[in-house]
This record gives structure tokens, sequence and C-alpha cells, in this order.
């Protein structure tokens, strides 16, 4: 973890861009795996790439009528960029050709309005979580490989709230988290079919879910983040054991105690505090210093190829770079 902490702790923003137009938030960020472009979501429904070595504009995506819910490039197939929308759609972009209308696109119930999305390891299975429907909520599945709707089936039993987090496994195209806020983070193994045999475990956070994400060293365990600023870690590893999942859990993340001559924890002002899942429990690293958002900060990813550079964006319209011991 010394390491991880050194280079966070001589990050500075290497470059900067704003997005094309007043009062637009940024809400979403993806890296292309093994490519040179970032996709960024924007409040205003709009799809943007830009070179991730430099944060120059090379295109962007149109289409989508209502606010976008989730965006990643496919693993497999890294040309391919899908976004999941409130407009009732998923839909894959070709980044070879910005500016041009979808490749693909997937609908469910005309009903349904998403609220998040992921495609899996293997870039052939896309799903996507519901706004409540009535007293209903669903994980509609597809198989993006099929041209035309491609409509493999819908979960409805395992949550009764806005489903804002559908994460799959980084490695394991059939294991996957969802999370809502009616507080339930669930666990599927989407090998075994039905939804009531493929549901491995539910935890509660006891809050609307913001964010889950896999975590740890072996990606074994799942971080979650409420929109009250509580933070749970469950241990997947004892799934089949009679050990709670439960490694930790705090109602406020931002009452972290920072490592030694680490930053503060969560503070207003656009700051963006960094944590590690050590073995045991979270820990809070600081946070990158310098001059960077003046809002809040919506998303972020880490970048470990080459130098490892933060990438951030939120609010205040901003795209950061932050580099090792740059200033920009």
């Amino acid at each position: 973890m010394q390491g991880l902490e050194q280079k966070l702790s001589s990050l500075s923003v290497g470059r900067r861009v704003r997005a094309d137009g007043p009062g637009i938030y940024l809400l979403d960020v993806s890296l292309q795996p093994g490519g040179g472009l970032l996709a960024v979501a924007g409040s205003d429904y709009r799809l943007s790439l830009y070179s991730r070595e430099t944060l120059r504009p090379v295109g962007e995506f149109r289409g989508h009528t209502a606010p976008i819910c989730g965006l990643t490039f496919a693993r497999a197939a890294p040309h391919l960029l899908y976004s999941g929308s409130a407009d009732g759609t998923v839909r894959a972009w070709d980044e070879r050709s910005p500016g041009s209308q979808a490749v693909q696109e997937f609908s469910g119930d005309p009903a349904h309005r998403f609220c998040s999305m992921d495609v899996n390891a293997a870039g052939a299975v896309a799903c996507a979580g519901t706004e409540q429907v009535d007293e209903d909520s669903f994980l509609v599945f597809w198989d993006v490989r099929v041209t035309g709707k491609g409509l493999l089936g819908v979960y409805s039993e395992s949550h009764s709230d806005d489903i804002t987090q559908v994460r799959f496994h980084p490695q394991d195209k059939d294991r996957l988290a969802t999370g809502a806020t009616d507080g339930l983070v669930n666990v599927f193994d989407l090998r075994r079919g039905d939804e009531e045999d493929a549901l491995l475990a539910t935890c509660n956070s006891g809050s609307t879910v913001a964010a889950v994400r896999w975590a740890g060293p072996r990606l074994d365990r799942l971080l979650c983040l409420t929109h009250g600023d509580g933070l749970h870690l469950w241990d997947l590893r004892r799934l089949d054991t009679e050990e709670p999942l439960a490694l930790y859990s705090a109602a406020d993340a931002r009452q972290l105690a920072p490592l030694p001559g680490g930053g503060g924890p969560g503070l207003p002002g656009g700051r963006a505090p960094l944590l590690e899942c050590s073995e045991r429990w979270p820990e809070l690293l600081g946070s990158p210093r310098g001059a960077g958002h003046t809002a809040v900060v919506r998303c972020f990813l880490w970048d470990e190829e080459g130098e490892g550079v933060l990438v951030t964006a939120g609010e205040d319209g901003q795209l950061l770079l932050w580099q090792p011991g740059r200033k920009g």
C-alpha cells in the first residue's frame, strides 16, 4: 500500500477540459481497454470522446433523449461504447465513426426507464436496471451479439425500488452485483439460470445505494457507497461459510481517519477522497492536492497503464487528468 500512497500523493492536475456549454454536469467516464480514448457522459445527453493522453476532444455521439445512466467500453470489443439511458434504451456506438448513429439499440417494455447499465466481461450480455414501475423493479438482459432486440429475459423479484447500480465482475462474465434505493445489494451467478437460483447473496446497506464496485486484490469483495455517504465492504469468499459477509460498515465515510501524512476526508468543494481496500477494511489514503474541482465529483477512474493517472469529472463540467508531479 505504501507504493500506492506515494503515487497518489504525487498527483497534481496535468490536463483539464471543460464541457462545451454552460451548466453541463459530467456524470460518467469510461476508459477504452488497451486503447487511447476516454468517453464521458454529460447532462445534456451527449457522449464525448477524448484522447486519454491529452484530453483533446476527438468526437461525440448524440441520440439519447433522457439522462444517461451507464457508460462502458466493451472489454471484448473495445471499439464499441455502450450507454444506457432513462429514455428506455441501451445503445452501442462505434468509436471509429464519431458522430454517427448508434450501431445497435436495445429496449424492453415501453414503461421501462433505465437508471443503471453494464456489459459483461465477455462483451456478450448487457444488463440494465429500471426505475420502479408500479411496485416492481426489473433487471433486463440482452444478448448484444444478436442483431435486433436480443432480449434474454428479466429478473423482477430481487429489488423493490429504483435499481441504481448494475456491475458485472471485471473477469467472471456470469457474476453480477446490483444495488438499489431499497438499500439492498444483490449478487447473482447467471450460470444458475432463473432468478431465485441465481441469487447468491443479499446485503443490506441500510440506505439508498449510490455506488457498487468489485474490490480487493482478488476482486472477491463488494464495496458499497450510499447516498448518505455510508460505506460498506462485504467479503464474498465467505458465501459458503458461517462467517458474516460484512467486513466493514461506516455510517459516514467522511469520518474515516486519514493515514499519516495523507489528506483530509471528503470535504465540500470538489475533493475526491481515495481509499485502499486492505485485507481487513478500507483505509483513507487522502485526496489529490492542488486546484481541482469546484463542485461535486460525480465519477472517477484510475488508469494503471503506463505511469498511472487518475481521471475525475464532476458537476463543475470539468474533466481532469491527474498525473504524477505535473501541474496544469
